[in-house]
């Protein structure tokens, strides 16, 4: 099984080596998780313009940068013997994004033995709420 603090120092010394095929296919390397904490995170994301439809970036992308948000959060409450699968995740849009650097937070609000509750915050630059997301995710243990 992973070790889940393991995984989020490499993810925050940038050292991707070992990182699972769908961080490079996604370019999911390109953010930096600047903060980690007990049930909570901070991933920041430059706007890559390859990531967007003819005005802003692709919602698609957006939650994929949602899942992941709520997955590091996760990660920082995790036991090594447990892993983990999103069952549920809700997006909620507020503006486009479409230039600068999104502040991505993510918070572990619930956790029972077989799933968590946990939530991503995306604002820009100017501090505004672009998204939210909610994610259940389903606890597996060994």
């Amino acid at each position: 099984m992973p070790s889940w603090k393991n995984i989020l120092t490499r993810i925050q010394e940038q050292n991707l080596e070992k990182a699972p095929p769908h961080v490079a296919a996604l370019n999911l390397y390109a953010g930096r998780l600047t903060e980690v904490g007990d049930g909570h995170i901070v991933y920041e994301w430059d706007v890559n313009p390859d990531y967007m439809n003819p005005v802003a970036v692709f919602g698609g992308y957006l939650a994929t940068l949602a899942d992941q948000t709520c997955s590091f959060a996760l990660m920082t409450q995790l036991e090594d013997d447990q892993n983990f699968t999103t069952s549920d995740l809700q997006m909620h849009f507020f503006r486009p994004v479409t230039k600068g650097t999104l502040r991505c937070e993510g918070r572990v609000l619930n956790m029972s033995k077989s799933q968590a509750y946990v939530e991503a915050t995306f604002t820009n630059d100017e501090g505004k709420l672009v998204l939210k997301a909610r994610a259940v995710e389903r606890l597996l243990s060994a």
